[in-house]
């Protein structure tokens, strides 16, 4: 069974919060569809937390469990939706290179503090 769900109806033209996506997400859940098409046709606004949340929640998650599509985005809140999935699936390269430097005077903690600044 597929359900088609106009956004603007079950939430608002103007989508701003994140916790709005969690009662997309419980709605669509007890449709009990295997199939959603959330339409975004009378969206006027969105924020990017509210996109980063249903990219995250919606695209991600229930896409794994049931199809999902997304029709009919504004062309201005395409270019968030853009703008989230480039900041998706990125791994962050953390190098962790620390020493420890005990120190026992404050002479010594001086010593440390004046080789920062190299």
């Amino acid at each position: 069974m597929k359900t088609v769900v106009d956004i603007t109806t079950l939430l608002a033209q103007d989508l701003k919060s994140r916790y709005a996506v969690k009662d997309l997400l419980l709605y669509i859940e007890n449709t009990g569809a295997d199939a959603v098409v959330i339409d975004f046709s009378n969206v006027k606004f969105a924020t990017r937390s509210f996109i980063d949340e249903y990219y995250n929640v919606i695209m991600k998650e229930l896409s794994a469990k049931i199809e999902v599509d997304t029709i009919n985005v504004p062309e201005d809140i395409q270019m968030i939706f853009d703008s989230v999935a480039k900041t998706q699936n990125k791994t962050k390269d953390i190098k962790l290179d620390a020493t420890v430097v005990k120190c026992e005077t404050f002479a010594d903690l001086k010593k440390v503090f004046t080789t920062f600044l190299l």
